[in-house]
């Protein structure tokens, strides 16, 4: 079977097999899969419940501007904190644990940067719905401010399950971007319905 030559350290040439390309290849398609699967169907099932509430998000003009961006907003910013603690696990400078300080300081980032960007958009949205529709409706702001700080949540629960595929095993990339849009519209989606409810 053929063979490819990388180069090591000093300049070493290593044989590499084609087979090992083939079963990272393999293990990579696998991993990519069941975790766009698992996407997919968390996408849907936030669509579902969003679907049931319709009747709830229509009593308050211009929900549906900050929807969009709001459920965006929760996928970049876990996906980005996954990609930051992967690479550092790679790398060597960060360890599998909750309590590395990198890890931690990286939460306590991403937590701040999902509440400012949450009070941002309801402002952003807030003065949309006042210019097209002439709606004025303070409320936007806090309802993106109560599911913003209610989505935190999700922020633990994403680097643990980051830390958790590295030390099994598996590549975080392929598996935590499709897993963190899911968790983002899931949690998402549920805080911000509950932050209507409350703050209505």
């Amino acid at each position: 079977m053929a063979s490819t030559f990388c180069h090591g350290k000093k300049g070493i040439k290593i044989l590499i097999p084609e087979s090992a390309y083939l079963i990272v290849a393999n293990r990579d398609l696998r991993e990519m899969l069941w975790a766009e699967f698992i996407s997919v169907t968390g996408g849907v099932l936030a669509g579902v419940a969003l679907a049931t509430m319709t009747r709830q998000l229509m009593l308050i003009p211009g929900l549906f501007i900050l929807i969009p961006g709001f459920l965006s907003m929760r996928g970049a910013v876990g996906g980005s904190l996954s990609s930051r603690i992967s690479s550092g696990l790679f790398l060597g400078v960060v360890k599998p644990k909750m309590t590395d300080r990198i890890v931690v300081s990286n939460m306590a980032a991403t937590a701040m940067l999902i509440m400012i960007c949450s009070v941002i958009l309801g402002v952003f949205a807030y003065y949309t719905n006042l210019f097209i529709f002439g709606e004025s409706n303070v409320n936007m702001i806090f309802i993106s401010a109560v599911a913003g700080l209610l989505s935190l949540v999700m922020i633990p629960i994403n680097a643990y399950t980051t830390l958790w595929v590295f030390r099994k095993g598996h590549d975080p990339n392929n598996i935590m971007g499709p897993y963190i849009t899911t968790l983002g519209d899931l949690f998402g989606t549920a805080s911000f319905l509950i932050a209507i409810w409350v703050t209505t």
